[in-house]
This record gives structure tokens, sequence and C-alpha cells, in this order.
């Protein structure tokens, strides 16, 4: 084991999405309305970006109205992402498609294999192969692909999406305030993250590509033909793994060693431009915000409470530059008031104190939500998740040899495969869905990264991560 884990992983989507009617989600209890108010604690240095400046090359802090502030929208897509994938919901955040780039001035270049997200796509491969893509994930994750059913997070925080005829939109029953900061609260002290020359390449999978094992499950291997060169192997998947989640470390620890001057990284001649942060610094807090509650059912009230506040064992991330360790949080809830959300004139709001305990299947359970979880996606969720192991480093593959740049000649991948009894005339597309990490294992002296499990699994320290649990 000579490499970190990359600094983010996937949840895998379960069969199908876990979707109930409107009506069986207004069942599930007795609906309240009201608030709670709550803070936002930095672990580690939090960066929204603001506006991005030249010279010198910096990112200032978010502002509403001349003030710091965490916006209501990245602490909605944080609760949102992490409800998507604890209840096995659909994927809100994702492009429609990635065309292929291929022939013409762009030949040779650019993505090779396009795909859509929820449709099939054909791809015209030259005179090599023509190759219909099937959706990179399950069409049933497409929003509103349910009739007249939801999902948890669309239930809690609304959607608008576009459904078979029409445009179709559902409430929203959150509602999330700004989160402002005390100016005393922001820093660029130590804050950066690395960043590069316009055109050059200094590590790889940074895009989803269809091109690659690292983000897709694997599907076939081609024999890919390039000018002035002897043809390579490239690499096809055919599904998205699942959802992308970044781990927790420490980034003054991570940047130094993407540092030139203090780390091993490598980079092109000039490529090379650190871009300093303005962050709420570690340890402080944010002021006091509020989420409003509108006839949300008891049950979910206490599913939401157990997101916000997973317990000891796991910690949410929100921001920019996440990958490098910006980001880490977690959520102190001040105070909450609700009121029964029944017919008639509304009841006063009255204080009460919120149970909570860890986010575990256990206590989920306790809840009644046992057929509304995603056991696999919350065992996933707190090994990305957990917070943290303080000796744990993640970077990214750096784009060198034996890494992402590395190509594999298509005759040195044959002749591996025949000694591990591929047919002998095998067609160029060889179709090897199930034995995708047999022939990574195979081909790991020549490139590393080219299965993401395997990748990850031969990684230092992944024998800690494998012991977090819920």
């Amino acid at each position: 084991m000579t490499h970190y884990p990359n600094p983010f992983d996937f949840v895998p989507f379960p069969s199908t999405p876990i979707l109930r009617a409107e009506e069986q989600f207004n069942a599930l209890g007795e609906k309240v309305s009201g608030y709670l108010e709550l803070e936002i604690k930095a672990l580690t240095p939090v960066h929204i970006m603001g506006k991005v400046e030249a010279n010198p090359y910096r990112s200032s802090m978010y502002q509403q109205d001349g003030r710091p502030c965490i916006p209501a929208s990245s602490i909605r897509g944080c609760l949102r992402s992490f409800t998507e994938a604890l209840t096995g919901g659909w994927v809100t955040q994702a492009n429609p498609k990635y065309e292929k780039v291929y022939g013409g001035a762009q030949r040779n270049k650019g993505r090779h294999v396009g795909f859509r997200t929820f449709e099939d796509y054909r791809s015209n491969r030259s005179s090599v192969h023509n190759r219909v893509s099937p959706p990179a994930v399950n069409s049933s994750f497409k929003p509103m692909s349910g009739g007249e059913k939801l999902d948890v997070a669309s239930y809690l925080f609304g959607i608008v999406a576009e459904g078979k005829q029409e445009v179709q939109a559902k409430k929203s029953k959150l509602w999330v305030d700004d989160a402002f900061l005390a100016p005393t609260s922001i820093t660029s002290e130590g804050c950066w993250m690395p960043d590069i020359a316009l055109g050059s390449a200094f590590m790889g999978g940074a895009k989803p590509s269809a091109s690659n094992w690292w983000y897709f499950q694997p599907a076939e291997v081609w024999e890919r033909n390039l000018p002035r060169s002897a043809p390579v192997a490239e690499f096809i998947g055919e599904h998205f793994r699942g959802r992308k989640f970044y781990y927790h470390q420490d980034p003054a620890r991570c940047i130094s060693e993407y540092d030139p001057k203090t780390g091993k990284w490598n980079y092109p001649n000039n490529a090379f431009h650190p871009l300093q942060l303005e962050c709420m610094a570690s340890e402080k807090k944010t002021l006091p915000f509020r989420i409003y509650l509108d006839r949300v059912p008891q049950p979910l009230f206490r599913l939401l409470v157990n997101i916000l506040l997973p317990g000891e064992h796991i910690r949410h991330k929100l921001g920019y530059a996440k990958a490098y360790g910006y980001g880490s949080i977690e959520f102190i809830l001040k105070s909450a008031k609700l009121r029964n959300a029944g017919l008639g004139i509304p009841n006063v709001l009255e204080p009460i104190n919120v149970p909570n305990e860890n986010l575990t299947n256990e206590s989920l359970a306790k809840l009644g939500f046992a057929d509304l979880i995603d056991q696999e996606a919350l065992a996933c969720l707190a090994r990305i998740l957990g917070w943290p192991d303080e000796d744990l480093l993640f970077m990214y593959p750096q784009y060198r040899e034996h890494e992402f740049k590395q190509p594999i000649q298509y005759a040195n991948f044959r002749r591996i495969m025949l000694g591990a009894s591929m047919p002998a005339r095998a067609p160029v597309d060889v179709r090897l869905p199930h034995r995708g990490r047999t022939i990574a294992n195979l081909l790991w002296t020549l490139k590393h990264p080219i299965d993401f499990r395997l990748y990850q699994e031969n990684a230092i320290g992944w024998h800690k991560i494998v012991k977090r649990t819920p």
C-alpha cells in the first residue's frame, strides 16, 4: 500500500428508489409546525465561494447583504443530499447528459463515450463500434418517475421536476434561513487549495467519464486507436457507482501534501497556482438561524432531527474544496418550538425538548422507519462521513505514470489477459462486467487507478475506514 485513499467515495443506489404515496406520508402521525433554532459549528474551515479575484488569486467568503454567511441553499443541499442517500431517494442533482466529443477537429480529444444520466445514449464510434450506453442511473431514480409517489426528501424539501407531460412541483414543508457569521469568524490564514493553469491536468477522474472504471461500474474494454502511437485499452463503464460524498480530514495536513515545497506532489511546468480561500474559521459558530416546519408528521420530524444531529460518529460537509478537508461541520440545536397542526385556530408555539440519539439502524427502527431507510446506505454514510480518525489522509491519484496518466497498451492488456485464460480470439469489444476487479488486479503493476473499489481497498488506512459503523 503506497497511496492514500481517494477523497470521495460512493453510496450505492438501492435496486429501486424508496417511494410512498403522499397520503401514506401524511398518515404517519400527528403533524407539527414551528421551528428549530440552530447554529453551525465549523469543525474544519468552511468556504462558500463568493467573489474570485485574479491578483492576488483568492476567493472571498460568500456574502448576503454585505454580511458573510452560509446561504440557505448550501444548508438545504447538505441536508437533502444526505436524506436522499439515507432514504434511497431520487437523484435530484445530476446533469441530464454528457455529450461525446469524437471526430473532426476534436478527434481523439475530450469524452470518448457519451452518456445520459437517465436515458439510453447512442455513441457512433467511428467505424469501430456503435454502442447504446444504458442510463448511468436507473431511470426509476429520475425525479417524479414514481407517478403519484414521492421519496422522503421530496416530501420534506419539496421538488420541481420535469414530468412526463409537464413540470411537476411539490411544496416544501421545510424553510431554511441563511446562517450569518460574525466578522471575527472569518480567516484566510493558512487556507488555500491547489489549482492549476488553464489546460493543464494534475489529477485524474475529476469529471464523470464513461471511459473509465472510476465513477462507473466496469462493463467493457475497447481497443482505442491513437494517432502516432500504439492502440490502448479503454475501460468503459456502464452505471454510476452511487452518490458521491467526501471524507473528513485535516485540511492543513492535506494541502501541505499538495504543496510542491512541502509535499511529494508533482505538477506540469508552471501549472501550480494556489487559490487562497477566505473561510469561516475552525471552531467558530454561525449566528443562530432557523429551520421552519409546516405540517410535518411527527415521525418525519424525528427523522429530520436525527439527520441534523446524527450522533458522535457522523458529521456533515458543505461548501467548497471538500476534497481537501474543508467544510466539515456540525449542527447545534439551540431550541425548538412546535405546535400541533390540526384544524381550526392554531395553538401557540411551545418550547419542547427534542430527544435525540445516534443515527443507527436500531434508533431508526424505533421510529418506525425500517421500510424508509436504505440500511446499506447508512453503513456507507457512516464509513465516509465518520468523524474522523486523525491519522487518515485522503488524496487524489496524481496525473503521472502508473496513475491516471498511464495508458495501458492494448497489446499488453491482451498479453496479460491471455495469461489469465482470456479466449485467444476475443473480440475487440471485450465484455467483462463481472471481471473488472480481476482485470484491475492483473494490471495493477502497470496502473493503479483503474477500478475505483480496488484502488480504495488497497489504500493506506483502509483497514481503519472499514471499521466505521453507524
